[in-house]
């Protein structure tokens, strides 16, 4: 059984990408869409943090492709002063597909107190993905899965931040814009609370939930649960309720300032994909 994380959490702020990969576990490709948070979202969420006391050990922003957000550097800001005021021992990541010259360009604004972690991807085919559109209820061998159990992506990943509210991964939140569940949180949950009942909903739809498929694959792979939730969602989106904003007070966006890195350390960061 793996457990919700109550100390790292990442904020998908855009479905909006550049690349668009095949199995997208963001669904950019398949069920594209320009919907995002906005900044006051953003400030909302850390804005509970700070009154619950929770000081995140790592926020990871990411997408989509989060430098496409307009707003991105402002929103880097908010978190960085979220860090600076109210939790300095937290590490804030990018994680970006660092193709492209407007994302190279965003990454070089970024401060070097920002971790950026960088899949280098240049096509949409990525060999690695997971099976993400072949859902567990597809599957006659999961028919007796306790899909509350979760799988690692709530552990590793962290909690999750969408345009639709809380939920414990940020997958779950790109599931629900597909599947209309409506079922993002709207306020900060207790960290006693495991939402099972969340997990139940979105893990018995996720192929990431599946045990890791040995074939590598060269195009979109996906069953029947997915194919339905794609057509429905791209003739009429679903209307999620959507995460309140809180009043933003004037950030002037984090600037880059040139500095060598500490030792031992890099700011940019390749990860595998």
């Amino acid at each position: 059984m793996w457990r919700r994380s109550r100390d790292l959490v990442e904020i998908d702020i855009t479905y909006t990408c550049n690349l668009k990969c095949f199995n997208c576990n963001r669904s950019c490709e398949q069920d594209p869409s320009s919907d995002r948070m906005s900044a006051a979202q953003v400030q909302r969420f850390l804005d509970e943090s700070r009154d619950k006391g929770v000081r995140w050990r790592r926020i990871r922003l990411l997408g989509g492709e989060p430098t496409t957000h307009p707003q991105f550097l402002e929103i880097v800001s908010l978190v960085a002063r979220y860090r600076d005021r109210f939790a300095p021992g937290t590490r804030i990541e990018v994680a970006t597909n660092g193709h492209g010259p407007h994302v190279k360009k965003m990454l070089a604004a970024l401060p070097d107190d920002i971790q950026v972690l960088s899949t280098s991807k240049t096509s949409n085919v990525q060999t690695a993905f997971h099976t993400f559109n072949i859902a567990p209820l597809d599957l006659p061998e999961y028919a007796d899965a306790e899909f509350a159990n979760g799988c690692g992506v709530v552990q590793m990943c962290g909690f999750g931040v969408t345009p639709y509210g809380y939920y414990p991964c940020a997958v779950a939140g790109a599931i629900d814009r597909s599947f209309g569940l409506n079922l993002g949180r709207q306020t900060l949950p207790d960290s006693r609370d495991e939402m099972k009942e969340e997990l139940r909903a979105f893990c018995s739809r996720c192929g990431l939930f599946k045990r890791p498929q040995r074939e590598t694959l060269q195009g979109p792979a996906m069953s029947p649960l997915w194919r339905e939730a794609y057509a429905k969602s791209l003739r009429a989106p679903a209307q999620l309720t959507r995460l309140p904003a809180e009043d933003l007070v004037q950030i002037t966006p984090v600037k880059h300032v040139q500095q060598p890195c500490p030792s031992g350390s890099q700011r940019i960061e390749k990860v595998s994909q």
